[in-house]
């Protein structure tokens, strides 16, 4: 036998190709967007699943962020249309202009904090998440801030179809 002629291996040896690698974030870390988007969605609807247990009509204000005073109503619309569709009771709508990046520097967003904390409402239903933050990290540590306040997001687009 020749050592330098080759031959494939057979075909139930063969390895598959492999898939290209996500792209690294700015911290190195390979970054898979999709799969990311589904473990945030997972755990929203934990959140959810859990402080709802036993609640017959959670009552959710709609939270609504709009850029520089421009009209919410279109988006408004969407969240109260998917609150009642999800058979929320309807609290008044927190709609904020600030656009403000940080999520915790947003005073409309801290009202609905604070009525989850006073037990007032259950939790927040939004469009999007882009509402909240289009950045991975930062809607997380706000899923976990809603948390700790008592209170869950409800989306009417989910993480995955922004």
């Amino acid at each position: 036998m020749n050592p330098l002629l080759v031959t494939a291996p057979p075909a139930h040896q063969r390895l598959l190709p492999r898939s290209p690698r996500p792209a690294p974030d700015t911290t190195g870390h390979a970054l898979d967007r999709a799969e990311g988007a589904r473990g945030l969605r997972a755990l929203r609807l934990s959140i959810l699943r859990t402080l709802t247990d036993g609640i017959d009509r959670p009552t959710v204000a709609p939270y609504v962020l709009v850029k520089d005073g421009r009209d919410p109503g279109d988006r408004l619309a969407a969240a109260l249309a998917h609150a009642h569709q999800a058979g929320f009771t309807v609290a008044d709508p927190l709609v904020d202009d600030a656009w403000q990046s940080d999520p915790a520097a947003r005073h409309t967003l801290a009202r609905g904090y604070a009525a989850l904390r006073r037990g007032e409402i259950h939790g927040l239903i939004a469009v999007s998440q882009v509402d909240i933050s289009p950045s991975p990290s930062v809607y997380e540590h706000e899923l976990h801030r809603l948390r700790a306040a008592g209170g869950f997001l409800h989306l009417a687009h989910d993480e995955t179809q922004l």
